[in-house]
């Protein structure tokens, strides 16, 4: 009898942590307990009279007595009244039963597991999240239901996607920061429904480095292809949206891309993209050549100075005089490289490609591809706002050698930079 009570005593002092250990070691000596997924339905089975004795405390602080305590003042007469129709309630790890206690007096407001609530918060990230992922509402309807036991209809589903249409409009036309110095544009291609027919339309995406070194999107725009017009447009926006200035802008170098930018941004230099020089190059080399003539093109973008480049040239039409078309296209491009070698090797590496832009680029085409059609242009822009979001939260540091290209960046530029400084 007196090791009953010591050891009773030992279990009041225990903490809730040590209880349900206790328990669940006790659970697999006696063999209910046999695998991890044992142990999960074990912890799962106490949110359901975990919940319910919340609800009952939260009666019971309400009425400032307990349920087998009686109330010594006559004049308050709320009391208990039982408890309200069980309710199935969706949660993260399935459906509980849960009944809600009522007083008397109807004052009783639960926080815990509000009155009409039937489901506990985070199925609404969890369907977004899945959406931006790329999955069809059939699809999120049956993971929820694998995963979780919980089945929510495809209607459901649209209402809880729905609410993000405001905050993809709100982040398309939201004020965007004074100065970016350097930028990235490119178009990716995905096919939308108009009336009765599908086409392709450019979707048309910019990347910003702003004054500190920290990567933002700045923007989405459709059309039903790109072009130099559009992309005035573009700028255009960009500066309704507060932008003052743009030091670098890098892109596939389509034609009037260059004009269009320095009628909204005449201070800009535009960058066209080695990569896509290099393609260019690539496409009209004879395939058994290519990979030689490509390392020795190499050679001339990859100079330190622009000395080295054109002796890196003057080398390689040699070598090459008899690939008439090859050596032309060489020596056209030397247009675009000649700018890159007035600048530091840091911010050279920023600017001579565009692959930042084709990175998130591609990472959008994840989300599209194979999926059809998309009915309108407001569900392409909602799930590519999804995606980019996912991928802004890996963007929580400067770019890659930021602490030394900001003092370049100064040199170079002067007030027109550090003028948008908070210093």
């Amino acid at each position: 009898m007196k090791k009953k009570v010591e050891n009773k005593e030992n279990d009041d002092n225990k903490d809730v942590k040590d209880l349900i250990i206790d328990e669940a070691v006790k659970q697999f000596k006696e063999g209910k307990i046999k695998n991890g997924l044992d142990v999960t339905n074990f912890l799962d089975g106490l949110l359901q009279p975990l919940m319910q004795k919340l609800l009952d405390t939260e009666l019971e602080n309400h009425l400032k007595y307990s349920k087998y305590e009686h109330t010594k003042e006559k004049n308050n007469a709320n009391s208990r009244n039982g408890h309200c129709k069980a309710k199935n309630v969706r949660t993260e790890y399935g459906n509980i039963e849960i009944k809600t206690p009522r007083d008397r007096n109807a004052t009783f407001e639960p926080v815990i597991i509000e009155k009409g609530q039937t489901r506990l918060t985070g199925f609404e990230e969890k369907c977004i999240a899945l959406y931006a992922k790329g999955m069809s509402l059939r699809d999120i309807e049956k993971t929820l239901k694998e995963i979780y036991g919980v089945k929510i209809g495809k209607d459901e589903i649209t209402t809880l996607i729905s609410a993000v249409n405001e905050e993809t409009e709100k982040w398309r036309k939201r004020e965007l920061k004074s100065i970016y110095v350097f930028t990235y544009a490119d178009c990716l291609y995905i096919p939308i429904k108009d009336d009765l027919t599908s086409d392709k339309k450019a979707i048309y995406v910019i990347i910003g480095v702003d004054a500190y070194g920290f990567k933002e999107i700045l923007g989405m725009w459709i059309d039903n292809t790109e072009s130099a017009t559009f992309w005035s447009n573009v700028f255009e926006d960009l500066k309704e949206r507060c932008v003052e200035d743009i030091l670098y802008m890098s892109s596939d170098g389509i034609a009037g891309f260059k004009n269009s930018l320095e009628r909204v941004f005449p201070k800009t230099q535009a960058q066209r993209c080695v990569v896509h020089l290099v393609r260019n190059l690539y496409s009209i080399c004879p395939k058994k050549e290519a990979k030689n003539i490509i390392a020795d093109y190499k050679k001339i973008y990859s100079s330190s100075n622009l000395e080295e480049a054109e002796f890196q040239l003057e080398i390689f039409n040699k070598k090459y005089k008899e690939q008439k078309r090859i050596v032309k296209k060489a020596n056209d491009s030397m247009q675009y490289l000649e700018p890159l070698f007035e600048l530091p090797q840091e911010i050279r590496k920023c600017i001579y490609t565009s692959n930042a832009v084709e990175s998130v680029n591609s990472a959008l085409r994840k989300v599209t591809r194979g999926k059809g059609a998309f009915p309108s242009e407001s569900s392409v822009f909602k799930v590519l706002y999804l995606r980019i979001k996912e991928l802004s939260e890996k963007w929580k540091k400067p770019i890659q050698n930021w602490k030394i290209i900001q003092p370049q960046l100064i040199e170079i530029f002067g007030d027109r930079y550090t003028k948008h400084l908070e210093l």
